[in-house]
């Protein structure tokens, strides 16, 4: 690569758009993914075990 500022800009375009990306994933797991409404619930007591599946 070259030392001319249009690379330089190129990289920060790249480095801008994964750093975006990884954002928005981290925004959605935490909101929408792992934690969303199809939840399963395992609990285990003194009748045994019940899971709860959405």
């Amino acid at each position: 690569m070259s030392d001319s500022p249009s690379s330089n800009n190129f990289l920060y375009l790249i480095v801008g758009v994964l750093v975006a990306g990884a954002i928005a994933f981290g925004v959605y797991y935490f909101t929408e993914g792992a934690g969303g409404p199809d939840k399963v619930e395992i609990s285990v007591g003194e009748d045994g075990v019940k899971i709860d599946g959405n």
